[in-house]
């Protein structure tokens, strides 16, 4: 009986809890709120940890064998989901490694760059080393050669008239180890123009072993009578006044007026005449080039001295008794009148007692003896 009374005791409690689920069914498909006592009928369930991956597993399988090879044959379906969910993540990279990594990589890039900087010092410090000591041997090798292979051997003198080579070479002063480097061009000029036979030089180096001299020398464009011991001389006078030479020492320059009322005190070449004549010698050198014809139709010209700085001119003409007086300048147009006026005078009567004719006041003045005597 107590095993019937409690199968019926079962029953009966299995009959309520069956009876009862259909309604709280039903409630929540209506939408109403179970009660107390079917709340406390329904059925609850603990989620017990890996029941319900299980439980999922057991029915994917299942809803697998239902759907057949077609949801198998779907690549990267549920299948694929769920067992990548069941693969265990991967834990990323701690900062504090990619920090050690990326100051890895920094040094040792610094590193490699500083030894390639120091190698590359190095390199161009051998390069220096090396550059400097080809050039000190050559250096050296200059400094024998040189002086060895530029020795002066040869002198080209330009220019000579009324000098000797023997002359020039002698004032450049050359010893055995003068050579182009070590020749003071400055100083061999100013040892040539020490002869007063010179005007101008220039001295310049020609590779490998020659010297070269130009010279201008100087022109006479007048000539000076003096007397010496052993009798009276003529000495050379060029443009700029230098008596600079004997003329029996220089080359003959054609027919050259004689200057009188000049006197030397102990004459030696390279002296010079004063300095107010100087602008007369350029006429003269003038003349000489240009017109030389009425400079030449008279033979002497002679200088009297007004003041220091004052001079006037009496000219002679060749061939003829009466003198011209002018001032200390001479032009092409004042000797041809002169000449005209002594061609004049000599037609007519009475020449003999002209003394001189004056020009320098531009009117033409006769001076007679008889005047001259009264």
């Amino acid at each position: 009986m107590a095993a019937k009374a409690g199968a019926s005791t079962s029953a009966a409690r299995a009959v309520p809890r069956a009876a009862s689920s259909a309604p709280i069914k039903l409630l929540k498909e209506q939408g109403e709120r179970p009660n107390y006592l079917e709340r406390s009928t329904i059925r609850r369930e603990t989620a017990i940890p890996g029941a319900a991956g299980a439980r999922a597993r057991i029915s994917s399988a299942t809803k697998a064998d239902s759907q057949g090879s077609s949801s198998a044959t779907v690549p990267g379906g549920a299948q694929a989901r769920s067992h990548a969910k069941q693969q265990p993540r991967q834990k990323p990279a701690k900062l504090y490694d990619q920090k050690a990594a990326s100051i890895a990589k920094t040094v040792a890039a610094r590193d490699q760059a500083a030894a390639g900087a120091k190698k590359k010092g190095l390199s161009d410090n051998a390069k220096l080393a090396l550059a400097f000591t080809l050039l000190a041997c050559i250096g050296a090798a200059l400094y024998v050669s040189i002086p060895v292979v530029t020795r002066v051997a040869k002198v080209t003198v330009l220019g000579m008239a009324n000098t000797t080579e023997k002359e020039i070479v002698d004032a450049l002063g050359l010893t055995p180890d003068s050579n182009l480097a070590n020749v003071n061009l400055r100083a061999m000029e100013a040892s040539i123009l020490a002869n007063p036979k010179i005007s101008s030089a220039k001295v310049r180096r020609s590779l490998p072993d020659k010297l070269v001299v130009e010279l201008t020398e100087r022109k006479a464009v007048a000539c000076v009578l003096v007397t010496e011991e052993i009798g009276t001389k003529s000495i050379a006078i060029d443009a700029d006044g230098v008596a600079f030479a004997y003329m029996d020492s220089i080359a003959a320059s054609g027919r050259l007026p004689v200057l009188s009322g000049i006197r030397f005190e102990r004459f030696a070449p390279g002296q010079r005449l004063p300095e107010y004549l100087r602008p007369l010698l350029g006429d003269i050198a003038e003349l000489s080039k240009e017109s030389p014809s009425p400079l030449e139709a008279f033979s002497e010209i002679k200088i009297e001295k007004i003041s220091d700085s004052e001079a006037e001119l009496l000219l002679f003409p060749s061939g003829k008794t009466v003198p011209i007086r002018m001032p200390a300048r001479l032009t092409k147009a004042s000797l041809s009148s002169a000449l005209l006026v002594l061609d004049i005078l000599a037609s007519r009567q009475g020449a003999e007692n002209v003394d001189e004719i004056d020009f320098r006041t531009g009117t033409i003045v006769y001076r007679t003896k008889e005047a001259q005597a009264g």
